[in-house]
Order: structure tokens, then sequence, then C-alpha cells
């Protein structure tokens, strides 16, 4: 419960922060769970993706203009307008986010799902790399959003499942990635100038 056991109030908010190749849609049943124990739940898209899936999909020139540096802005933004401090959730690169957060003093309490790393982090698991070579074998992606096809997406995102199972699942939630973001991420240990935590 969003009250602490010993009485005192404890963060009463989490903010889901979606990563790349999905919206705050990909959140859905996570936000009934967390409502239904209590919470204040919100998933805000990152800027200019704010449209539902569809729409991305139809017109992804929104996601070409991301970059870190811009999503996490957003993100503070959001955040430091909230009454307490949130527990602050995110997934993939959205786990990356969170962490950029935190570095920046905002936040209760952070989770990642299955992280992104930060600046200083060498270690890229092989799987990773796989997931995102779509993105990160063509340089001239960057300023681009790049979909995966849903023999990538399965691999990525549905492994679990079944083929049929996780082609549903990309058509519910899959929209083209802000490669930017990918770069930035990917190759931030080379980029002494961006503001990723020391």
């Amino acid at each position: 419960m969003p009250n602490g056991s010993d009485g005192s109030d404890g963060p009463d908010t989490i903010v889901l922060i979606h990563g790349l190749w999905l919206t705050p849609r990909s959140w859905e049943r996570w936000i009934d769970r967390y409502t239904s124990r209590g919470y204040r739940v919100l998933a805000p898209a990152w800027p200019g993706m704010e449209a539902e899936v569809e729409a991305l999909n139809a017109d992804p020139s929104p996601i070409t203009r991301l970059t870190v540096d811009r999503v996490v802005d957003h993100y503070e933004s959001i955040v430091i307008d909230l009454e307490r401090p949130p527990i602050i959730m995110g997934h993939s690169i959205g786990g990356t986010i969170t962490q950029l957060l935190l570095d920046r003093g905002l936040g209760a309490a952070g989770v990642g799902v299955a992280s992104g790393t930060v600046k200083g982090v060498l270690d890229l698991p092989l799987s990773t790399l796989k997931s995102s070579s779509r993105v990160l074998l063509n340089p001239l992606n960057r300023g681009k959003a790049v979909p995966l096809d849903e023999k990538q997406f399965h691999y990525a995102f549905g492994n679990t499942l079944s083929q049929e199972e996780s082609d549903a699942i990309y058509e519910r939630y899959h929209v083209p990635a802000a490669a930017t973001v990918l770069f930035e991420v990917a190759f931030a240990n080379l980029h002494l100038s961006m503001r990723l935590p020391r």
C-alpha cells in the first residue's frame, strides 16, 4: 500500500516509463495491478509519442526527433510537479531513463525491468546487441524511426511465446524505435558530452 507500515507517508505514485518499440499502452495491465493496490499510476508517453500505436505506425515522424536528453527532461518535468517523490519504473531503455532520473535526485525509488545500461556500464549482453542490430548496424539510421518485423519482435520481446502469440502482441504494442536514442545509449561510453550518470 502507498502508506508505510509504520504509518508514515511513503510514495503514493508510480511513474511508468516505456522503452523503445513500445508506447504507454504496453503498461496497461501493470496500471491495473498497481491501481488496484492503492497507487496513483502515471504512464506518460515519451514526448511526441502521445498518439496511439496505430497512428505512430502510420506516421512515425514524431519519433525521429527524440534524444535521450529530451526524453529525460520530459519525465523530469512530470516528476518534479508531483506532490511527493514517486516510485519510477522503466522497461529496457525506460529503465535507463529511470536511472538517469534517479541520478538527478528525482524519485523515492527506481525499478528497472530488463533495464538498459547507462554510461560507465560496459557490459552489453549479446542478446541486446542482436535485438538492437536492426538499428545499430546502419549508422544512417540515426534520426530515423526504425521498426522491427514480427520475427525480430519475437526474438526481442516475445521469445517465451509462440510466434502466433508474439504476433498478436506485436500488432497491439509495436511502434518504430527512436534510432537516435538507441545510438546515444549504446555508445554513451564514447561520448564525453552526454548528460548521462557519472
